[in-house]
């Protein structure tokens, strides 16, 4: 096992490893494709004179499937000036390594039993004494055995390669310094869009963006770990089910962000299909290498369709995004089943270059249209409170207030009264982006009560079903029931308007169901107060909402459609 204080200097002596022997000539190395193995235990089978004519013949990956102990047998040939050797040697299993007959090391303890068995690092590297090392061909035999190697690890012995000793012990190391540069800049951008998201919760696409980069990150330490830090090769199957695991959920967000950032219709129910997808990859049979290419098959066409389908219809930074998936798919189709191995994380570098500009240019354009939604509703901010503090309005209601003062006091004082209340409550709100129900509520029932004392009709607002903590931009439903009373001419007795709240997911619907008092009024009602209702909602609400009116029956409705945002109090 790796100590822990014995981790720093290893990570320290693998980036300088790597650093040098890429600034150094570079040395040959040969691997071994082809093995002789035999069944059985026999010291004598290290000899370079022994005959291994009988033995069976097969490739270096593709073992034979036994944990009992067993032998492989190469003859390896050599140029003059050879030295300094050294043998590779990548497998699940514990090992002996011989060359000419000589034991030059080891990793763990071959047994005859499992309790036998002590198992050693996966990778190893071993020297060659220079005076085995000359000229002429030279037997390489292996005594192996796999008592604790799981039965769903197959091949087993992943490679064997004899060259120059310092590159040889340098060669996984170039190929993981890029990964560890990586994974530093996944990092920092999961922290970077982790705070922004924190800063603004109503963006979605930044957590994910987050989420995503942290298990780019978290799948990039679970490939280098064998190579910077290593492990015992009974720890292996445990590898093998975290990178699968990262696997699987990288293939899972890398669609879910494009799904949330171009606001894809029934997107949850394409997360849900991607999901089944992916879990059908991770049943199928095949090892896991196969299933994690199936995975990146689920996940990579299903994100070129997602951005194909935005960038036609000219979502901002649709163009980017398709881009980086592009180079992403074209790499999976260069290298196959080398592509986590040697492509991955370069192509998905470009890929996240692509995500992240594309996000840029969606919140540029989406600042644009905030800062022109604010102008228009700092504008009609002003011809709101103008409409309830212009002369006409405020003369039509205390010459009410006179009337009654001279024939009914009590009830001039509740007209002063609510119109006191109205203003109040217009004045308090009309600044702010969101405010609670509660406060919409009472702001509406304020204003019902001062029209119902001017045009002599008791209205009443029926609003039980709903959430008076869940947050609408100032005055809307206001706006809606002062433009049908507006509208309507209504008569004596009692006028009852109707909000209803439903929730289906994400989505928030309001319903105002408004009575029709005059036929002619659905031609009349988008003038000023819906303009009002719109800019609003484009000014404070971020991500979809919808307007619509139309006539039902001997109504007029109006249905409103919000994201769920988080709860304000009253």
């Amino acid at each position: 096992m790796t100590s822990p204080r014995s981790v720093p200097l290893r990570l320290a002596a693998f980036v300088v490893l790597a650093l040098l022997s890429g600034a150094g000539r570079a040395q040959e190395v040969t691997p071994i494709h082809e093995v002789r193995v035999r069944l059985g235990d026999d010291a004598r089978w290290a000899r370079p004179g022994w005959d291994d004519a009988d033995w069976l013949v097969r490739s270096v990956s593709a073992p034979p499937d036994t944990q009992a102990v067993f032998w492989v047998r190469t003859q390896v040939a050599l140029d003059p000036g050879a030295a300094p050797l050294g043998i590779a040697v990548y497998a699940v299993a514990a090992r002996e390594v011989y060359w000419d007959g000589v034991r030059i090391g080891q990793s763990g303890q071959v047994g005859t039993t499992r309790a036998g068995e002590v198992p050693g690092p996966i990778d190893a590297v071993y020297a060659v004494p220079d005076s085995l090392a000359g000229s002429g061909t030279h037997t390489l035999a292996l005594r192996m055995s796999t008592f604790r190697r799981p039965a769903s690890v197959r091949g087993y012995v992943h490679g064997m390669t004899v060259g120059d000793l310092p590159t040889l012990a340098a060669l996984s190391a170039r190929g993981s310094l890029l990964a560890l540069v990586f994974l530093g800049g996944f990092v920092l951008v999961a922290l970077y869009y982790g705070v922004l998201w924190a800063v603004d919760r109503r963006r979605t696409p930044y957590l994910l963006v987050a989420v995503l980069c942290l298990a780019v990150a978290a799948l990039l330490a679970a490939e280098s770990w064998r190579w910077v830090v290593g492990y015992t090769y009974d720890l292996h199957l445990l590898r093998l089910l975290a990178v699968t695991g990262l696997t699987s959920i990288v293939a899972l967000l890398l669609p879910m962000v494009f799904l949330v950032q171009f606001q894809v219709p029934r997107r949850w129910r394409v997360v849900g299909l991607l999901a089944l997808a992916v879990g059908l990859a991770l049943l199928s049979p095949g090892g896991y290498d196969t299933k994690a290419l199936l995975v990146f098959w689920v996940a990579l066409p299903s994100a070129l369709g997602i951005t194909a389908w935005a960038a036609r219809r000219r979502r901002p930074g649709a163009w980017l995004g398709l881009v980086g998936v592009a180079v992403c798919l074209l790499a999976l189709l260069a290298t196959g089943y080398r592509f986590m191995d040697t492509a991955f994380f370069p192509a998905f570098g470009v890929l996240l270059a692509g995500l992240l500009a594309s996000l840029g240019l969606q919140s540029r354009d989406e600042r644009r249209r905030y800062e022109v939604a604010r102008a228009e509703a700092a504008r009609l901010e002003a011809e709101l409170l103008k409409t309830h503090l212009q002369p006409h309005f405020l003369m039509n209601t205390l010459t009410s207030v006179m009337e009654w003062i001279e024939t009914d006091p009590a009830t001039g004082v509740r007209v002063l009264e609510a119109l006191a209340d109205e203003l109040r409550m217009l004045a308090d709100v009309s600044g702010e982006p969101l405010i609670p129900m509660a406060r919409e509520l009472a702001l509406c029932r304020a204003h019902l009560d001062v029209m119902g004392f001017r045009r002599e009709v008791r209205f009443d607002l029926d609003a039980d079903s709903v959430d008076g903590t869940a947050p609408i931009p100032p005055a809307v439903i206001h706006t809606l029931l002062e433009n049908a009373i507006t509208h309507n001419a209504y008569a004596d007795g009692t006028v009852r308007f109707r909000l209803r709240e439903d929730r289906a997911g994400t989505t928030r619907r309001y319903t105002l169901t408004t009575p029709l008092a005059d036929l002619d009024a659905p031609s009349r009602p988008e003038r000023g107060g819906l303009g009002y209702v719109r800019a609003r909602l484009a000014e404070s609400v971020s991500g979809p909402w919808t307007l619509a009116s139309a006539v039902e029956g001997d109504a007029w409705v109006t249905r409103l459609d919000l994201p769920v945002l988080p709860p304000l109090s009253a």
